[in-house]
């Protein structure tokens, strides 16, 4: 079972994209001002998952709203940008859009309406929207070393987005290592992180993944991994997620249960910290405001990531985490095989990708050692760097590896390696091939 309601999790998707109206900048004044903050407090004070801090949340802000605290707000965007930084001390899922009076009662009259047809035929629509943008599902590749790659910007409900998840995870299945990148998620629907993680747990469905809490039901709600899934199950692979300060709500749930499982190794910043889900309320003053009607309990650490973010494995800079993840990921499979061809593929990725972070910087007279005439291959020094030419083909740049080694620029399946004599001269140009083949090329003095 899982509580949420399939339109609350796209509604907040949508009020945290969506550009306020050029009304929205309209004045208020005081008394419009205090009657949405009365309104809102009460909606809170009805809706949170939590009784007694529901009670004490909306108490602060009436208490708030007496005090002056929201005065400066003298507009309905200004109010709505306040009360939001407000109740973020609260819960980090909190955020008030101002939508405008007409359209509130227009959504409050769906939501009252018993045209089950007229919701069918929005929830659609909403399903559709999605669907033109593949589900969240923004890339899906397979990376040097055979890494498979899933960028994911959301969690769409699994019902319409079945399909497509299960395409990406099988376009990934034969991979030896499998990276999820998250660093743009902000949430979601809680099935579509079932269905994604049990992917990667045993079959037979005794994983408990989460629990949780609402106001609606007895404690405890709980989240059980597939008993199978139609992509199969892949519990050895392993398994890497890249986060930063945006990856939210269902995104980090998703890389929070991986690791409690220690099923998964996340890699790059801390994330957001909104671990209550929900959805949005109306009122007829005009606003929109996400309320966490549930929180998650994750039945390892018998807590969540609310308020706090989900601490990486490995903490580095989100634009740096695909690389870190990768050489990870090599490194891992490197333990993993006795295969001297593959250890020489994952050698040779991990290095080019320690060389790009960390590159060895040679001077121009450490360079001109290595220039030369060697057979059709000529190398020679060109603005500060080293080129490597075959007869009839075009130039190539040189990355020095250190060691009198180099690698082409454009690809790693190849390297070369100098080979010096006694007093420091090049007197041959080994050409070393990824698949163990070399071919030895004497200088031409």
């Amino acid at each position: 079972m899982i509580f949420l309601n399939k339109v609350s999790v796209i509604a907040i998707a949508a009020m945290a994209v969506t550009q306020a109206p050029a009304w929205a900048q309209d004045a208020i004044d005081a008394a419009e001002r205090d009657a949405a903050v009365t309104a809102l407090a009460q909606v809170i004070e009805d809706e949170f998952f939590d009784a007694e801090r529901a009670a004490n949340i909306a108490s602060g802000m009436r208490a708030a709203e007496d005090d002056g605290a929201f005065d400066e707000a003298t507009t309905a965007q200004d109010l709505a940008e306040a009360l939001t930084a407000h109740l973020h001390e609260q819960d980090r899922h909190f955020s008030v859009r101002y939508i405008g009076p007409e359209a509130a009662a227009a959504q409050l009259a769906r939501e009252a309406s018993e045209d089950r047809a007229a919701r069918d035929a929005a929830y659609a629509e909403q399903m559709a929207q999605m669907a033109r943008r593949n589900f969240a599902f923004d890339a899906v590749e397979i990376l040097p070393g055979n890494i498979g790659y899933i960028e994911l910007r959301g969690f769409a409900p699994i019902d319409p987005a079945e399909p497509t998840a299960r395409a990406a995870l099988e376009f990934v299945a034969h991979t030896d290592a499998v990276i999820f990148d998250l660093r743009e998620n902000r949430g979601g629907d809680p099935t579509m992180v079932q269905y994604l993680t049990s992917h990667f747990l045993e079959p037979g469905g005794e994983t408990l993944i989460n629990t949780f809490v609402s106001r609606d039901y007895d404690y405890p709600n709980q989240m059980w991994s597939l008993p199978s899934h139609p992509a199969g199950h892949r519990p050895d692979v392993p398994v890497y997620v890249l986060t930063s300060g945006n990856t939210a709500s269902a995104g980090e749930a998703f890389s929070y249960h991986l690791q409690a499982m220690e099923r998964g190794t996340l890699v790059g910043e801390t994330t957001y910290g909104a671990g209550n889900p929900g959805g949005v309320q109306i009122v007829p003053e005009g606003y929109g405001v996400f309320v966490s009607t549930g929180s998650a309990r994750n039945p390892i650490t018998g807590t969540n990531w609310e308020g706090t973010g989900v601490t990486p494995d490995i903490e580095i800079d989100a634009d740096q985490a695909l690389d870190r993840a990768l050489m990870e990921a090599y490194g891992a499979l490197e333990r993993l095989t006795e295969d001297e061809g593959r250890l020489r593929e994952l050698g040779w990725m991990r290095e080019a990708l320690e060389v790009a972070q960390n590159p060895v910087v040679l001077s121009a007279d450490e360079l001109a050692v290595y220039a030369g005439d060697f057979g059709p291959r000529d190398i020679r020094v060109e603005t500060g760097g080293l080129i490597y030419q075959r007869e009839g083909r075009d130039p190539v740049p040189l990355i020095a590896l250190g060691e009198h080694r180099f690698k082409f620029a454009n690809e790693d399946d190849y390297r070369l390696v100098f080979q010096l004599d006694r007093r420091g001269r090049v007197e041959a140009l080994e050409v070393r091939l990824l698949d163990g083949r070399t071919e030895l090329n004497p200088v031409v003095r």
